[in-house]
């Protein structure tokens, strides 16, 4: 989850919207346009070529056996963090 939500280009726009905040709205909705403009094509021409590149990998028994495999990361991860305080 933090990996996710660490990606957001966002964290790194705060201090401009605040230092843009003096110069009135209409800049802000200028840089709120182009933010979100630039953060959906950066996302979709990721998602797109990552997709089209996966494409071309064969893993086997992994590709069979993917979402058991996430599964068991996933309540690994929460076993993990469930006992994190007890340790």
């Amino acid at each position: 989850m933090l990996l996710i939500l660490g990606s957001s280009p966002m964290v790194e726009g705060i201090p401009a919207f605040f230092a843009a905040g003096k110069y009135g709205p209409g800049l802000i909705a200028a840089m709120s346009i182009v933010f979100a403009a630039s953060t959906i094509v950066t996302y979709m021409v990721l998602c797109v070529t990552s997709t089209a590149g996966l494409q071309r990998v064969h893993l086997g028994a992994f590709e069979r056996y993917g979402e058991v495999l996430s599964g068991a990361f996933i309540a690994l991860v929460g076993v993990a963090f469930w006992l994190w305080p007890v340790l």
